[in-house]
């Protein structure tokens, strides 16, 4: 036999062992990632999306305690309140203003006034505005903790975790969206990233240290500035909630970033077209409800 078949003979042999071994392994890791991944924990979680119109409000519920995410715009005060009366919500836990623009903390003051604060988290920005003096007026009156939330600050939400990935410690910002709280929620298996209105750039930062999610809030409204290429490589999302006001004049959410989110098999939900969506991880297994 020739020396060149001989070569070729081993080459196409070594070819088909490495496709047997990968395949030995991709087999092996499917068998067996079900008991690598960490079980759901035997309470339950509820992440309420909550529609406010053109902004942000997330309720995270979790073995009896409580937390907030932004309270929506100004005009969204009696909706808001009147949900949350709904929720029997109690003195929340935390509370996390992402950044001081009025469509994240719009009622926030008036949220806390009714039903107060343990602990309040919000970056280190100031703002002249009268939403974000009313809520600080509110903090105090309350006499919350307040923290000036940086990357790798954890918080306990009975077995639920909760970790900010930015802002970067030192980080200041000229635009207020480049300043949010990220925030990732952890419990067993399942996570979520609510990101407040971070954009590319900084997506870009914290992307090193994000990893693979259940359930993505999209960023700025489902704006093109956020929800990148970048991001979504690394968080790879199961599901994408946008939380977006109805005919909005700014044209959220992108439909750049919709068929994005849908190349990846991403299943969207909208609080323009569906109402709140509400998240629960109960008995070890995940469901989606909608208001419409």
């Amino acid at each position: 036999m020739k020396k060149s078949t001989k070569r070729k003979i081993k080459s196409r042999v070594k070819k088909e062992l490495a496709a047997l071994l990968a395949a030995a392994a991709a087999f092996l890791y499917y068998a067996v990632s079900q008991y690598l991944a960490p079980a759901a924990p035997p309470g339950e979680l509820e992440v309420h999306f909550i529609d406010v119109g053109q902004g942000d409000a997330v309720l995270l519920r979790c073995d009896g305690e409580s937390a907030l995410v932004d309270a929506g715009t100004p005009d969204c005060r009696e909706s808001l309140l009147e949900y949350l009366q709904e929720q029997r919500l109690e003195e929340p836990k935390y509370v996390f203003a992402s950044h001081p623009h009025a469509d994240h903390i719009g009622s926030m003051a008036a949220v806390i006034d009714a039903f107060g604060c343990q602990t309040f988290v919000m970056p280190d920005m100031v703002s002249y505005t009268r939403a974000f003096e009313t809520m600080l007026d509110s903090v105090e009156r309350c006499g919350a903790e307040t923290r000036l939330g940086q990357a790798g600050d954890t918080f306990e939400l009975g077995q639920a975790q909760l970790e900010l990935l930015w802002p970067a410690k030192g980080y200041e910002a000229d635009d207020a969206n480049n300043i949010s709280l990220v925030i990732r929620v952890t419990y067993g298996p399942y996570s979520f990233l609510l990101t407040g209105d971070a954009e590319t750039p900084v997506e870009k930062e914290f992307a090193s240290s994000a990893a693979p999610v259940t359930v993505l809030k999209a960023g700025h409204h489902g704006s093109k500035t956020s929800s990148s290429k970048t991001l979504l490589d690394v968080i790879q999302p199961e599901y994408c909630v946008v939380s977006v006001g109805a005919g909005n004049s700014y044209g959220h959410p992108s439909q750049e970033v919709l068929d994005r989110l849908e190349r990846m098999g991403c299943q969207i939900y909208r609080t323009d077209l569906q109402g709140t969506v509400v998240v629960r991880v109960e008995e070890g297994q995940l469901y989606v409800d909608t208001a419409r």
